[in-house]
């Protein structure tokens, strides 16, 4: 079992409602999903690595990654992508440590 790996979860997904599938040809049914990833020691998240994201169609289950991704979908993903922010906890961990740290300095000094 690592004891530091990568995992990620998502932050924001969406149904356009502008956008029609290449595939079915079927409008709002094309969901755009934005994940982060992130880096955790013993499941305890540490820093954000990024973000990525996906498109599937919920008609025929076409899913397309970021660098597959039509040019009118790949411009409703960098729109959903701008608007979605890192969450705090991606970085509790390393929040944590900085406190622990900050801990022991107080009480050295006390």
């Amino acid at each position: 079992m690592p004891l530091i790996n990568k995992k990620s979860s998502i932050l924001k997904s969406e149904i356009t409602s502008t956008i029609v599938c290449p595939k079915c040809n079927k409008k709002q049914s094309t969901k755009i999903i934005v994940s982060g990833r992130y880096k955790h020691f013993l499941q305890l998240p540490l820093i954000s690595v990024g973000k990525y994201g996906e498109s599937n169609c919920t008609n025929c289950n076409q899913n397309y990654q970021l660098e597959d991704m039509p040019n009118d979908i790949k411009l409703a993903y960098f729109e959903l992508k701008e608007t979605t922010k890192t969450p705090v906890w991606h970085y509790s961990g390393l929040i944590l440590v900085k406190l622990l740290v900050i801990l022991k300095i107080i009480s050295r000094y006390s």
